[in-house]
């Protein structure tokens, strides 16, 4: 009997040391939950796209080091779902008292394309190349989040995104009425093609500052971006100003060339054009949209005065002087 009950016993502690350790192991999977693009951000998520995806990158730090968890992985929902989901092949786990970072990186579908060069952990530099063609390139977003001395069941990781490009639209203004219009015609604006955004590896998630934006030595980077035309602008129809559609341009303190050529209309006849190439020395910032406007007038009106107080001439003969001679005789 006393071999059975001590045999008994053991059983029983293998039996709770094998549940123990698989509390132990079972951790809560890491998710990610609310992603939306800053309000304070004064430039849309371009293209009238809603954000349904991004690509992850992480690291988690323990007592012995640091490992690579994510590596660019993507994640999918909606604006304001309670979570996103990712591939559960690529699943990670809270580690209760160990650190955590997380980026996210957004591009875009469509024109151009927009790269992150960390295979692993957390992604030092972004490049964004615009078509070589249209100019047009996608929007780049980047969102940082960061845990410390994690718990068990911390839960889902909220991402908030701020814009890393610049958003440039023309507006047009006329003075012009009476049958006349103004049709500005050409517009573009030098941009680089490609450029690389670096990250300082200190940035504060709420601001998203740290970082600068250089352009690639190695590509063509002289890009006139060309934006769309805009036609019969009259201060009868266009009082509040006519835009073309935005662009996205690679931020930059540098100064930069602004062309466009102007047409004035009488009806359909083109009376003048004129081709403008402006430099302007405006800083732009990343997360802003700007509003170019570009006003047009008809100069001064044609006006008429009267320089004499015409008189009648009596001298006919042209003496000089108002004689008999300037008589007519009637016979």
């Amino acid at each position: 009997m006393k071999k059975i009950f001590f045999a008994a016993i053991a059983l029983v502690a293998l039996a709770s040391c094998a549940k123990e350790e698989f509390v132990s192991v079972n951790r809560q999977a890491i998710s990610f939950g609310e992603a939306f693009v800053d309000n304070a951000t004064r430039a849309d998520y371009s293209d009238g796209q809603e954000l349904t995806t991004f690509d992850v990158f992480g690291t988690v730090t323990g007592t012995a080091g640091t490992v690579n968890i994510f590596a660019g992985i993507p994640v999918i929902g909606t604006v304001g779902a309670a979570t996103w989901s990712y591939d559960q092949q690529y699943a990670q786990y809270w580690i209760p008292g160990a650190d955590y970072n997380f980026a996210a990186v957004v591009d875009a579908d469509g024109v151009g394309t927009s790269t992150a060069t960390a295979t692993y952990g957390m992604p030092t530099t972004l490049t964004s190349t615009a078509d070589a063609t249209t100019g047009v390139r996608n929007d780049l977003l980047y969102a940082e989040a960061h845990v410390e001395d994690a718990a068990a069941d911390q839960g889902v990781v909220d991402f908030t995104f701020f814009h890393l490009l610049s958003k440039v639209r023309f507006t047009v203004t006329s003075t012009a009425q009476g049958g006349y219009y103004h049709e500005v015609t050409g517009i573009s604006v030098s941009s680089f093609k490609t450029a690389t955004f670096t990250l300082d590896n200190a940035i504060t998630p709420a601001t998203i500052d740290g970082g600068t934006w250089a352009a690639d030595t190695a590509d063509t980077n002289a890009l006139s971006v060309p934006f769309a035309d805009i036609a019969e602008v009259s201060s009868t129809n266009g009082t509040t100003g006519v835009s073309n559609a935005d662009m996205l341009l690679v931020p930059t303190a540098a100064t930069y060339n602004v062309t466009f050529t102007v047409e004035l209309y009488k009806g359909t006849t083109k009376l003048g054009t004129e081709t403008k190439t402006i430099p302007v020395e405006k800083d732009l910032l990343k997360g802003n949209a700007y509003n170019f406007t570009i006003a047009c007038s008809v100069g001064n009106p044609i006006q008429f005065s009267v320089t004499n107080n015409p008189t009648w001439n009596s001298d006919i003969d042209g003496d000089g002087d108002v004689d008999a001679n300037d008589n007519v005789k009637i016979d």
